[in-house]
């Protein structure tokens, strides 16, 4: 079977990955869904097909691939295996800000391609571009598993997923599952990804 003709539904389904509950997103949104394609990663003939998919949707030349958070870097290592190039990825600091740890850098003028398992308001993503800027590399594109925004990402460079899934989210004022009184749904990656 192709790369790109991947059933990444099916296979979020058949895993278990899409979770129903009460969710607070890292924006502060509410949802009623989360995806959790931790559970796709950590298999590795799955990590590997996923990554060669996402490689696919970029045919420029790549020096880099950079994860947005430590816990994605196998996204980003097993895309840069299909590229033959370096993995890396950011942290945060003190502060919540975004940066490179582990003497992690990229050099003037390389061409980096941000890896994230899923997109939602694009937020996390500026900040990655922004970063790579600072250090005057160059983003080619943001490559996703799952692009579960509604439709628009306010993004300077290309963003090319594998599946889009749009959910509503909500302000808590306006969300139903708050009206209804049903508690948070707590996941552990979300902890992690300090969500």
């Amino acid at each position: 079977m192709p790369r790109n003709n991947m059933d990444i539904l099916c296979l979020l389904q058949e895993h278990g990955a899409i979770l129903e509950g009460h969710f607070v997103m890292p924006s502060g949104f509410h949802s009623q869904t989360y995806i959790q394609t931790s559970l796709l990663m950590q298999h590795p003939h799955l990590a590997q097909k996923i990554a060669g998919a996402l490689s696919d949707k970029f045919t420029q030349k790549v020096d880099v691939v950079m994860a947005l958070t430590p816990s994605d870097s196998v996204l980003a290592q097993e895309v840069a295996r299909v590229r033959g190039v370096r993995a890396i990825f950011a942290s945060k600091d003190e502060n919540g800000v975004m940066i490179f740890k582990h003497n992690f850098t990229i050099k003037e003028g390389e061409n980096v391609l941000i890896v994230d398992d899923v997109a939602v308001s694009g937020r996390k993503i500026n900040s990655a571009i922004d970063l790579v800027n600072k250090l005057n590399g160059n983003v080619i594109g943001v490559g996703v598993i799952v692009d579960r925004s509604m439709g628009y990402l306010p993004l300077t460079v290309p963003l090319r997923s594998l599946l889009s899934y749009p959910m509503q989210t909500f302000t808590a004022k306006e969300c139903p599952l708050c009206a209804a009184k049903i508690p948070f749904t707590e996941v552990e990656e979300m902890r992690e990804k300090g969500m």
